[in-house]
């Protein structure tokens, strides 16, 4: 029993020593801010599973002097070559023990964000970030993958005022590990994959992975095995085996993620976004009807991808889904990029929007030879209107026709071959098939003369 009970403290006691070596691990990581007024400098170096440096502006612990605090830090990476380092913002009260309390904070003193920039030494045959030509502030939401030549620093800065209490974003460094990446990060064939916060439509998003070196691209699979197996790898707690094992954060599917499938209304085809050593390029997808998918009927000629992972039964397995929308949707994205500095960089929001404008021409050139059913059925209708028109003016023409055909028959019947034509009488032809009733009356003058005729052979 004293035996079972020596072994049992003897755990705890290691566990508390390892708890403690973790937490000391993590504060390790932590760059402060001190009322020096100095430029504090450190090494951005491979530790013990690459820990996260983080800049902070400042301890609840410490009182900020009556002066203010101005900090300024740089991070050198002399023995680094071609590496990739990714900056994120933090809340600094969400992320760091505090025990301040809430006072008002005037609007002067909100206006000195953290701000940061980039000194680099890449040349224009590298991939390397670009220097930035001034400092850029440090925001909660920021996303920016950088690829660090040898020789390459930061530089980071502050102020904070006497009277400000404002929360301002701390600025994490993490350097990626080839093989792994990060601990909030999944790794998947050579590649870190992070999600974005900034909710934004299709061209924004492709214009802020492109600011940079352009090695962040949308998340993209060529085929539907290559996409679950994704979704299968972010959802591990734990990857490696033995003394290599290592623990990491599920990656968050839950929402839907923008990535770089595309749906082609008129071919009915899924395409990729197919970024490699030469650039990127779009292809077809592999096999699309093995893809669990859904499509919405959008009246654009493309729709886009998004990916959400769900779970299919009570053994956890989870299913990626991807639902193609419109492109002005505005959401987060499934972002990748290289785990180490490689030939991948460039421009790869070119190739996907001039993509998106060659299917659009055919579907607008179809519009123009294909009329739409509204102008079909106006068509139609005019077609018939002339046809009835044209029917009514043909039965008129052979109704008067008959008629004439009728009357002459008639009258050629009744009348005697002695007796004169009607245009001996001087009626003309439109007086052959008149009534008496219709006939015009003889003038006084004529009957006399007749009269006068008809008594000349008495007198003779």
């Amino acid at each position: 029993m004293r035996l079972n009970l020596q072994i049992v403290m003897g755990r705890s006691l290691a566990t508390l020593l390892l708890l403690s070596a973790t937490f000391q691990i993590a504060l390790a990581g932590n760059q402060y801010c001190y009322p020096r007024g100095n430029t504090n400098e450190f090494q951005l170096s491979k530790k013990l599973e690459f820990i996260e440096d983080r800049i902070i502006p400042k301890t609840d612990a410490d009182l900020v002097p009556e002066e203010g605090l101005s900090c300024k830090w740089k991070i050198l990476t002399d023995h680094l070559d071609n590496a990739v380092v990714v900056l994120t913002g933090f809340d600094t009260e969400a992320r760091v023990n505090e025990w301040r309390r809430t006072k008002s904070v005037d609007s002067a003193a909100q206006q000195q964000p953290m701000r940061y920039e980039l000194h680099s030494k890449a040349s224009d045959a590298t991939c390397s970030s670009p220097s930035t030509s001034e400092p850029k502030p440090v925001e909660l939401e920021m996303l920016r993958v950088l690829q660090l030549t040898k020789g390459s620093y930061l530089t980071v800065s502050f102020r904070l005022n006497r009277r400000s209490f404002a929360n301002i974003p701390g600025l994490q460094i993490r350097l990626m590990e080839p093989g792994f990446c990060g601990r909030s990060m999944t790794n998947f064939e050579s590649n870190c994959y992070t999600t974005g916060s900034v909710r934004r439509n299709l061209t924004a998003e492709l214009a802020a992975m492109s600011a940079d070196s352009g090695v962040m691209r949308l998340a993209s699979f060529s085929s539907s095995a290559a996409l679950q197996n994704f979704v299968t790898e972010s959802q591990r707690t734990r990857v490696g085996s033995g003394l290599s094992t290592r623990s990491k954060e599920p990656l968050s599917l839950a929402q839907r993620l923008r990535i770089g499938l595309f749906y082609e209304h008129r071919t009915k085809k899924v395409f990729y976004l197919n970024c490699g050593a030469e650039g990127c390029k779009m292809a077809e997808f592999e096999d699309a009807d093995k893809l669990n998918h859904t499509v919405q009927s959008t009246n654009s000629s493309v729709s886009c991808g998004s990916l959400r992972a769900v779970n299919l039964n009570i053994d956890g397995e989870v299913l990626g889904l991807v639902s193609f929308t419109d492109c002005s949707e505005q959401l987060p994205a499934l972002i990748s990029f290289p785990d180490a500095a490689r030939n991948r960089c460039g421009d790869s929001s070119q190739p996907v929007l001039n993509w998106m404008l060659a299917a659009a021409q055919p579907a607008a050139e179809e519009e123009q030879t294909s009329p739409s059913p509204e102008r079909m059925r106006l068509i139609m209708v005019q077609f018939v209107a002339a046809g009835l028109i044209l029917l009514l003016f043909l039965s008129t023409l052979t109704l008067i026709f008959v008629s004439r055909r009728q009357c002459l028959q008639r009258e050629a019947a009744a009348s005697p071959k002695t007796v004169p034509s009607p245009v001996e009488k001087g009626g003309g032809p439109e007086g052959a098939c008149q009534s008496d009733a219709q006939k015009p009356l003889v003038h006084s003058g004529y009957s006399t003369h007749i009269k006068q005729l008809e008594s000349l052979p008495a007198l003779i």
